[in-house]
């Protein structure tokens, strides 16, 4: 007698923390997408199943306009149920990109891609260089390269920094001008504006920290159009 109730009280230990246990996340907000492993299985709220030979999940939130979360959950965690709350994405409401944004602004997708930006026949050399210098200086704060004989200007990074109430994201920003020297018969330069961010500046702070983003800061939108006016 005295065997079978510890054996029964092994079995009901190994049923109770080795083998199927379940949790029930749930994501604020409602409508994020819940990824386990890699692989997408809801929105909102999903129940895991922890089996023997598993100790914990990578989970993954993701939502327009907040910032994505990613946590492991172990499976000695003691509560049955846990709430997640993304913090916002301050960078995301600031600019705009490929899908647009919240406040209705056109779509635009020119964050991280090179432009051509072609001088009007008849323009001198010194002239068209004092125009791109000009637009890189109001822009900009610091010009770190300004190479006149390359043909080359690039600017240093431009930092904004968001409180989202979770951290702090910094978003960075920076124009790059070259000449392109495969066109024979008129002035042409390549331009591209960077823009990268970082979602967790307090906890991560080295350049590998920064993401590339599709999308721009709202007050950088209009230097690619601007730089072609002048040019033109």
């Amino acid at each position: 007698m005295k065997k079978l109730t510890v054996f029964l009280s092994m079995l009901l230990a190994a049923t109770t923390y080795g083998f199927a246990q379940t949790k029930t996340i749930h994501v604020t907000p409602y409508k994020a997408k819940i990824y386990v492993d890699g692989s997408e299985v809801g929105n909102g709220s999903y129940t895991l199943k922890f089996n023997r030979k598993t100790d914990f999940y990578v989970l993954k939130f993701e939502a327009p306009g907040y910032i994505p979360k990613q946590v492991k959950l172990f499976k000695n965690n003691p509560n049955k149920t846990i709430a997640y709350k993304m913090a916002k994405n301050e960078f995301y409401f600031n600019s705009v990109g490929p899908s647009g944004n919240s406040g209705g602004e056109e779509a635009i997708d020119i964050a991280n891609k090179w432009f051509d930006v072609t001088a009007k026949k008849g323009m001198t050399e010194d002239n068209i260089w004092k125009r791109l210098m000009s637009i890189a200086n109001k822009n900009f704060e610091n010009v770190e390269i300004r190479d006149k004989s390359a043909g080359w200007i690039r600017t240093a990074w431009a930092r904004t920094t968001f409180e989202t109430g979770a951290g702090i994201q910094v978003a960075r920003t920076r124009l790059e001008i070259k000449i392109n020297t495969d066109e024979d018969d008129e002035i042409t330069y390549k331009v591209k504006i960077y823009s990268e961010v970082n979602n967790d500046a307090e906890e991560c702070t080295g350049e590998d920290c920064f993401e590339k983003s599709d999308r721009i800061l709202k007050k950088y939108v209009d230097v690619i159009n601007e730089l072609q006016n002048k040019l033109n």
